[in-house]
């Protein structure tokens, strides 16, 4: 029984040390250690939708030579036909028209990767304001002796 009540004092004692920690407001210091934080991620955010919209582009051109080449391939499909080669002339359309429809899909695939990266990049950007703000903010508790 003794053991119960040494336990059950412990376990309230750290309780209430717990709670006191968490009711102390935050210094100066570490809200300006926590605005830098905040913008180093801002940073990191925008890094990222700047890759983001390259890799869209990268996917729009893939797209734009796939469609190419996709157009390439009918043509040449068309001429073998012409020539009296059908089997071989309707394998290379039908081929021709999934390589446009996979150029289409890249195309697609891409505007949606650079609105990816320009929402990341806004992200990002508001990520830096705030931390800009919780800087000052810490500046201005310092000042006060906080």
């Amino acid at each position: 029984m003794f053991n119960l009540t040494k336990c059950l004092a412990l376990i309230l004692a750290a309780g209430c040390l717990g709670a006191s920690l968490m009711a102390q407001e935050p210094t100066g210091q570490q809200v300006e250690r926590k605005g830098e934080r905040v913008e180093r991620r801002g940073e990191a955010q925008e890094r990222k939708g700047e890759r983001q919209e390259k890799r869209g582009d990268r996917n729009e051109a893939k797209g734009e030579q796939k469609e190419r080449q996709g157009a390439r391939i009918e043509k040449r499909g068309e001429a073998l036909e012409a020539q009296g080669k059908v089997k071989e002339g309707q394998a290379l359309e039908r081929k021709g028209e999934r390589r446009e429809k996979a150029g289409a899909a890249q195309e697609r695939k891409g505007e949606r990767q650079e609105k990816r990266g320009a929402r990341n990049e806004r992200k990002g950007e508001r990520k830096e304001k705030r931390g800009e703000h919780l800087e000052k903010k810490g500046e201005h508790m310092e000042h006060q002796g906080k």
